[in-house]
């Protein structure tokens, strides 16, 4: 079986790419800025069978990050109740870990995250250094 329609969409989603159909990919008479997405769309037709579980552990992994980061936002009023003092890293410390969790979704499936994304903004570097050999 493979991965399914809401799977990919979730893949997508959280190495920071867009869900929508190639016919929408120009914007203003140019492109969209999705030149690598098409090597995700490759990874995720291509999933072996048997490396289906291991990226379905990685989106419920990142799923519950998502989960417990909507949880933390609800304790943003407060830093301190009664005797508790609550860790004011905790949602910078919860986006770290899920962009740990999406980079290991990206091994699994041989794919870049989208280092431009919003998500991963102050996390990922926002691009990609390559080497230039000058010739003399």
């Amino acid at each position: 079986m493979a991965l399914t329609d809401a799977e990919k969409a979730r893949v997508r989603e959280y190495l920071g790419y867009l869900s929508f159909a190639s016919a929408s990919s120009i914007q203003l008479g140019f492109p969209a800025a999705t030149q690598p997405l098409f090597l995700l769309e490759q990874a995720m037709a291509g999933v072996l069978s048997a490396a289906e579980d291991v990226i379905r552990r990685l989106l419920y992994h990142l799923d519950d990050i998502e989960a417990q980061l909507s949880t933390a936002r609800s304790r943003l009023r407060a830093s301190k109740i009664d005797e508790l003092t609550l860790n004011a890293g905790e949602i910078d410390a919860l986006w770290k870990e899920q962009y740990r969790w999406a980079c290991r979704l990206a091994d699994a499936l041989g794919a870049p995250i989208n280092a431009y994304a919003e998500r991963f903004r102050g996390v990922a570097g926002g691009g990609m250094n390559l080497r230039v050999i000058h010739d003399v």
